[in-house]
């Protein structure tokens, strides 16, 4: 298989996910589209994960493994894009799963339009306990009521690309289908740094004039309460949004939209919503600092120049989101306080409340 040119090239990176690789790998084997190589990418683990796969490998000649000492999510995928052969490539995770049809229906679809990038629909399934769980379909923006929305303009793309960041459609990289030869002759990578998918994401859109969105959703997503990152302690979070929010900034200023009302409303809203995770994270069980040192912390955001700006422009459409800003126009440190205890208090009670007021904001 690793002389033979194929049509999609999958990648996977793996580490240490044991009890969910079967679901993922045979979603991917198990497609109705059969012309692909599957990259599969053992990043160092230390559970039976490489155990499986070399089970696997011994079964399709369709798979391909690489064992690489643990450096992480961005190189795993990064060594995968070096040695596919795929016309294009998908980025899956190995903890979550396909539905049958995607790779075949999104080829149709990025063949049909000559696009260098088309992207789905998504699933997110967030379990409260072990069997249970509850989901939540993401679509991209469609301008009108067709189920495809393609573009060929650069400039129409950025017109409306604000909408379907409020659509959520620009995070991850796996609802996506990838022309191989537009990533690789525009030395696309995944960078090291702070969940690397958004800004390796942003740098595939930066150019991009033939792009294709589709409503379908085809992959599955999956939130389990025990490991999901809502329930983590992330040190130096602002400081790791601060850089995400740079390079939003770099790219709509890059595409000469910063002064365009609707954009930067998206990109101001954006922020505050993520100030406002970085005080709840301040609050988590897991984090050392004291009272004084948190106090201080959410002080220096409140009086940040890029907070001070995006909360004149912010429109928060949900009312208890606009009720979360107001401390934050108020310059409370006090409030703010409050509605990290608060927030970090539901999240512990009620995953299900908390989860499902994330995903409508």
């Amino acid at each position: 298989m690793q002389n033979k040119s194929v049509k999609i090239s999958v990648i996977m990176p793996v580490f240490n996910v044991a009890n969910y690789l079967d679901r993922a790998i045979m979603s991917v084997l198990n497609q109705d589209f059969k012309d692909f190589e599957f990259i599969l990418v053992n990043d160092g683990s230390t559970d039976d994960s490489l155990k499986i796969l070399r089970n696997y490998e011994k079964k399709d000649n369709r798979i391909v493994i690489i064992d690489q000492k643990n450096m992480g999510a961005h190189m795993a995928r990064n060594n995968g894009i070096d040695i596919a052969k795929g016309e294009y490539l998908c980025f899956f995770d190995s903890d979550d799963y396909i539905d049958k049809n995607m790779l075949r229906e999104l080829y149709e679809v990025i063949n049909k339009y000559g696009s260098d990038l088309v992207i789905s629909g998504f699933n997110i399934n967030t379990y409260y306990d072990d069997k249970n769980y509850f989901v939540r379909e993401y679509t991209p923006w469609i301008s009108s009521g067709d189920t495809i929305e393609n573009y060929n303009s650069k400039t129409n793309f950025r017109k409306y690309a604000y909408k379907n960041f409020d659509k959520n459609m620009f995070y991850p990289p796996w609802n996506k289908m990838y022309r191989s030869t537009y990533i690789k002759n525009n030395k696309i990578k995944f960078p090291i740094t702070y969940r690397d998918d958004f800004p390796f994401v942003l740098d595939v859109i930066k150019d991009i004039e033939k792009i294709t969105f589709t409503k379908n959703t085809y992959y599955n997503f999956i939130r389990k309460r025990s490991d999901s990152e809502t329930q983590k302690y992330v040190k130096n979070l602002y400081e790791k949004r601060e850089e995400e929010h740079e390079k939003m900034i770099s790219l709509y200023r890059y595409w000469g939209l910063l002064n365009d009302i609707d954009s930067y409303e998206m990109i101001s809203r954006r922020y505050i919503d993520r100030v406002i995770e970085c005080i709840v994270n301040l609050y988590n069980k897991e984090c050392n600092l004291t009272d004084t040192e948190k106090c201080d912390e959410i002080k220096k955001y409140l009086y940040n120049e890029n907070t001070l700006s995006s909360i004149k422009s912010a429109r928060p459409k949900k009312f208890y989101l606009r009720c979360m800003y107001l401390p934050i126009k108020m310059k409370s440190v006090f409030l703010c306080s409050l509605m990290g205890k608060f927030i970090n208090f539901v999240k512990s009670k009620n995953i299900i409340l908390f989860s499902k007021l994330k995903m409508n904001r």
